[in-house]
């Protein structure tokens, strides 16, 4: 209703006039505190606007006051709007919680320049709990520690156990802190016990622009060389240099990413046209076991390192582990047949369930499964068996669904 205040009595046109200049000099100073920052996240420019009243002032300490305090005076700040632009970006980036968790550290980095690394931490702490997660705080000396809830198996980071929950150590991973041998005091602040469990999953790889990396793979299969032009992409290889240590059923569940898809599958497809599922199952085993050259992660990086399928296509080097990766996505994707995942105490190799018998069968959930190991032996054609040396052997098979 369009209102003429020229009609209204001299009283009430005072009181209008006077709420006016209350909300007119209210939209002017949050106006004022209104900042913005830019910065690149994984190839994409992220623009967030932040009221800076959430930048609180104070000394604050690692310890249990202290942080009890920062708390309570984040509360009524004006936090919300940066963290729904965060979610936002979450969203549109399809990231997930780890991802996450990294996009809220870069955006930190450059809201806080001018404050100390603990106050970011905190921050960092308070920002997850407000998304919803559930987060303990851990503290030493000047060093603060944010955790959160989660059933994933992560390696080579410090966790805890209460109230029969695992806490993984998100700071030591991020910030590359040793921390596991290292006694941490645990807050006694609970802002979020029924919280969200935090995943690290990456069976949906996020929507980031690709950074188009090119490779040609050559292999061998019935005396004939092929010779296969690889797309992929870069940018998810620089995720993973950042990424925490994983369990092994992980890497195989992750895919490759659409660029490398689309660049790969149409010509394996193309080339297993017309085969059997024997001889398909042969040339993609061929093409794991020769199209790359093989050394252990010890030897070339110096440490365990487990790779997605885009890795492989990056890296000069890879082992079993990564192999079983690329080899269970691509029988999954051309072949759909049923496969498990076989790890003896120093090999991981793929069972697959063949329509027909190809050798001695692993007799799983009442279905026969066939081993056909993706590392070697370099240029054979041969499947159905245990890797050589590995007939006796004993081994488990790994959960991956």
């Amino acid at each position: 209703m369009w209102l003429n205040i020229n009609k209204l009595p001299s009283t009430l046109m005072v009181v209008f006039l006077f709420s006016s200049l209350i909300s007119f000099g209210k939209q002017r100073l949050e106006s004022d505190h209104q900042k913005s920052i830019h910065f690149n996240f994984y190839n994409e420019s992220i623009q967030l606007t932040f009221n800076n009243q959430i930048l609180i002032e104070g000394s604050f300490q690692a310890d249990e006051s202290s942080i009890s305090d920062f708390y309570t005076q984040m509360e009524p700040t004006p936090y919300q709007s940066l963290l729904d632009s965060l979610k936002a970006y979450q969203v549109k980036f399809q990231l997930n919680d780890w991802l996450f968790y990294e996009l809220i550290q870069s955006s930190l980095k450059e809201i806080y320049r001018e404050k100390s690394d603990l106050q970011k931490e905190l921050t960092s702490w308070f920002l997850l709990t407000k998304a919803g997660y559930n987060t303990r705080l851990t503290f030493i000396g000047n060093y603060i520690f944010v955790n959160v809830h989660s059933k994933d198996d992560i390696f080579e980071t410090p966790i805890f156990e209460i109230d029969n929950k695992t806490f993984i150590n998100l700071s030591s991973i991020y910030l590359k802190i040793n921390a596991k041998k290292t006694y941490l005091n645990v807050h006694s602040l609970v802002p979020n016990p029924d919280g969200k469990i935090f995943s690290f999953d990456l069976r949906q790889l996020p929507k980031l622009k690709p950074t188009v990396k090119k490779r040609n793979l050559r292999f061998k299969w019935e005396g004939r060389e092929y010779n296969l032009d690889i797309k992929f992409d870069l940018n998810l290889i620089k995720i993973m240099e950042h990424y925490p240590l994983f369990d092994e059923a992980k890497y195989i569940q992750t895919p490759l990413s659409e660029l490398a898809a689309s660049s790969l599958l149409p010509q394996l497809k193309n080339i297993i046209k017309n085969k059997s599922e024997k001889n398909a199952l042969k040339i993609i085993a061929s093409f794991t076991r020769s199209a790359f050259r093989y050394q252990d992660d010890q030897d070339y990086f110096g440490r365990n390192k487990p790779m997605i399928g885009d890795e492989l296509f990056h890296y000069p080097y890879s082992d079993c582990e990564d192999r079983s990766a690329l080899f269970y996505y691509l029988v999954n994707e051309l072949l759909r047949l049923p496969m498990i995942v076989i790890a003896y105490d120093d090999h991981l190799t793929i069972a697959v369930a063949t329509t027909k018998p190809i050798g001695k069968p692993i007799r799983y959930k009442n279905r026969n499964y066939f081993i056909c190991d993706p590392t070697g032996p370099h240029n054979s054609e041969k499947i159905g068996d245990a890797p050589i040396g590995y007939k006796n052997r004993s081994f488990e098979i790994l959960k991956t669904k």
